[in-house]
């Protein structure tokens, strides 16, 4: 009995030291759906448009942005839409520093660059995005595309307790279940034998 009681003391430290850890981790994690597109900068010359889902730390209070840590989501050029790879280095295509502005402009001069299964922009996957103060519009490092429109809009991420409550939920379960399968055992029972 004292073993099991141990166990469920121990098995329930757990159970908060996970949704401790789950709840941190789902505090610092911010979810932006984000979508663009740039109409041709030549009259014959094809529109680049991109959609997805943009994954950043949480709010910096004092420089009042975040930092996009992820990226998925699709790009279309020419008819031909590619998979968004990943997010590329800040300093890696374009100078990046891969910061979403918590107001407008949405995104600095530098942008932010990911890498799509296609050419990209470099002929090897490479897209920047940034913002243009000068033409106070947004684009792709590209010749051939114009300023256009950028937009994110924030996406709900669950709450801890919802990840914490399956946990304990599972948790205490398993300790009744254990518990009811000991008392079984120690229980008398005529005709058998354990």
């Amino acid at each position: 009995m004292k073993l099991v009681k141990n166990l469920s003391i121990v098995t329930a430290s757990a159970v908060i030291s996970i949704t401790g850890v789950g709840a941190s981790a789902a505090q610092a994690v911010q979810l932006f759906d984000f979508q663009y597109s740039f109409p041709s900068y030549e009259a014959n010359g094809t529109a680049i448009s991109a959609s997805g889902i943009l994954t950043t730390t949480d709010l910096n209070s004092i420089k009042n942005n975040y930092t996009i840590t992820g990226i998925t989501g699709t790009r279309t050029v020419q008819g031909i839409t590619d998979k968004i790879i990943g997010l590329l280095s800040p300093g890696t295509y374009g100078i990046n520093d891969n910061l979403l502005n918590a107001n407008t402009p949405l995104l600095t001069g530098d942008g932010f660059s990911y890498l799509v299964s296609g050419s990209g922009e470099d002929g090897n996957g490479n897209v920047n995005v940034f913002y243009s103060s000068l033409n106070e519009g947004y684009s792709e490092l590209s010749s051939n595309v114009d300023y256009g429109s950028f937009s994110v809009v924030p996406r709900s991420v669950p709450e801890p307790y919802t990840v914490s409550g399956s946990l304990l939920a599972l948790g205490f379960g398993w300790w009744t279940k254990r518990k009811q399968a000991v008392a079984f055992q120690k229980k008398p029972h005529r005709g058998i034998y354990l």
